[in-house]
């Protein structure tokens, strides 16, 4: 019986496991270095205390346990692998594999070339670092309840999409809390500052236009083409001389990819993201695939396609069915991957959408990505929820 390993709980690993129990005669084991299952896309509104845990995590464990198949999970972080022997080292033993599938995803990268900026600002795209922020800014709410009437300077520092819809939700919400605190509200900056010439670079000029319109209402400074030099306890200090004053700052300027345990030998991109064949199969090794944020996956013209979740799950799908073509003896086919859709939320219930060509904005927008959040994350619970049931 052949085994494939999924290394990475991300939205591919686990579209790549429901994908993959649906085939018998192999067995399947989920890595990940945590218990749970972390929704990365809903982060704003955790960080802006509009969503709770239950709503951006789930259980790895029991969602594993909720197949009518064996899918076993193990809570361990990959530290190597050995192509050759087809051996998965983790922190917790040694693993052999058939098949395997890195979809270990990305993290924050904080450029050693701007100095203090890892010391003095916050991520995202791990739940304990979000949950800190979260804290930080609960912390701040509650001393201005209590009289504080000093200036509290947050600032977001990367204008794509996770940046921008940190602002918006978190400007959102001190328009929210203006019954409460009343004038000490105007005391609260938000700013979104960014190297490049607008916000949302490379996005469609709909969205960008949509989403600078809407930070502006709320109240949002944006600051373009601001190269930052030098991060300091209370100010960020740019290129040009000119500095912005802070009281705590989360950093969505980048990511490089968690691709550090392959061995060396397999070609990286500037990113750190792997290379990839036109199937998804790295190059030199055909019985391992990399999928969403860990991989440079390509559209059919060869521009690579954004770390976003869609991409994440439609590559994991294909493999899985190329998978399932290479344990026939068939050959695999290669992967045409592009974007049917792109949604943002800014704010509240507001929101601006790309979808085959439409565009639409507003309330609309804001319940048509609500409505893929709601799907997405009943799935998820459904296969929890069996557990339980089951053991009643």
């Amino acid at each position: 019986m052949k085994h494939i390993v999924v290394a990475g709980a991300g939205y591919g690993g686990l579209r790549a496991v429901e994908k993959l129990a649906k085939i018998s005669d192999i067995e399947i084991t989920l890595l990940d270095e945590n218990q749970y299952h972390y929704m990365q896309t809903e982060v704003y509104g955790y960080i802006a205390g509009t969503k709770d845990i239950d709503e951006i995590a789930i259980d790895l464990e029991s969602w594993c346990n909720g197949f009518e198949r064996e899918v076993k999970f193990m809570k361990a972080k990959v530290t190597n692998i050995d192509h050759h022997q087809r051996y998965v080292y983790t922190d917790h033993g040694r693993i052999d594999y058939d098949i395997l599938v890195v979809a270990t995803g990305a993290r924050t990268h904080f450029p050693s070339s701007i100095e203090g900026l890892r010391g003095h600002s916050f991520g995202i795209k791990k739940l304990e670092r979000a949950f800190d922020f979260r804290l930080r800014f609960e912390r701040h709410i509650e001393q201005k309840l209590e009289g504080d009437d000093s200036e509290i300077n947050i600032l977001v520092a990367g204008a794509g999409l996770s940046g921008v819809e940190v602002a918006a939700e978190m400007a959102y919400m001190l328009k929210r809390y203006r019954p409460s605190l009343g004038k000490k509200a105007d005391r609260i900056k938000i700013t979104l500052i960014d190297a490049c010439d607008t916000i949302l670079p490379g996005l469609d000029p709909f969205l960008i236009e949509s989403a600078k319109k809407r930070l502006e209402r709320l109240d949002v400074t944006i600051q373009t083409g601001a190269f930052i030099e030098k991060v300091e306890d209370n100010r960020v200090i740019f290129q040009d001389g000119s500095f912005c004053a802070y009281t705590f700052m989360v950093f969505t300027g980048g990511i490089v990819a968690n691709s550090e345990f392959v061995p060396k030998n397999f070609e990286r991109n500037r990113l750190g993201q792997l290379k990839v064949e036109s199937d998804l199969h790295l190059k030199g090794a055909e019985n391992i695939y990399a999928l969403g944020d860990v991989a440079e996956i390509t559209d059919t013209n060869g521009n690579p396609l954004p770390p976003t979740a869609q991409v994440a799950e439609r590559s994991a799908e294909h493999i899985v069915e190329n998978i399932l073509l290479q344990l026939g003896g068939s050959a695999t086919r290669p992967f045409h991957g592009k974007i049917d859709g792109l949604f943002i939320a800014l704010g509240g219930r507001y929101g601006a959408a790309e979808l085959f060509f439409f565009h639409f904005k507003g309330l609309s927008a804001y319940y048509a990505k609500r409505l893929i959040t709601y799907i997405y994350t009943l799935g998820l619970n459904l296969r929890v929820n069996a557990v339980y049931k089951i053991r009643q």
